[in-house]
């Protein structure tokens, strides 16, 4: 029975990590230096000596947000952009798609060439952010590029 337990609660501590911007060794400078699959043992080392983390934690930044906070904030940020953002998206460049990268973490040039690429399958018919960020999420998800360098996607 024991040995149940313990195999559960490492399942669900990985699944939960799976949808955060930072690795095991959690949020702060460290983690915004070494990446989510970078040395977690320097980034946890960098954490610790620093005092990001606690920081961090407290105000929210050095990637101390939970992942529906961050969905939340992508949300809310394609709302409030919507008419500026898909026309960059099929221009393939400008400010608010460049913003919108850097909440995802990715690079921005790979980020806007994906995202001119795939403007018809991201953008609905009706204007609806939560179904572009749900296809942006889906070109991150499908794109290799994007997918192994976007440190924040979802």
């Amino acid at each position: 029975m024991k040995f149940i337990l313990v195999i559960s609660a490492i399942l669900m501590s990985s699944i939960a990590l799976a949808a955060k911007p930072y690795g095991m060794a959690g949020c702060g400078w460290g983690s915004q230096m070494m990446g989510k699959e970078g040395n977690q043992v320097l980034a946890a080392t960098t954490n610790g000596t620093s005092g990001t983390q606690t920081f961090g934690i407290s105000s929210g930044t050095s990637n101390c947000v939970t992942a529906s906070e961050q969905t939340a904030m992508i949300k809310n940020y394609i709302e409030a952009n919507y008419a500026s953002l898909v026309t960059d998206m099929a221009k393939g460049q400008g400010d608010t798609l460049n913003t919108l990268s850097k909440f995802y973490g990715c690079d921005t040039d790979a980020f806007a060439t994906e995202m001119k690429s795939n403007y018809e399958m991201i953008t609905p018919a009706k204007e609806n952010a939560t179904h572009v960020m749900v296809n942006v999420n889906k070109v991150i998800e499908d794109s290799a590029s994007l997918n192994s360098t976007c440190t924040h996607a979802l």
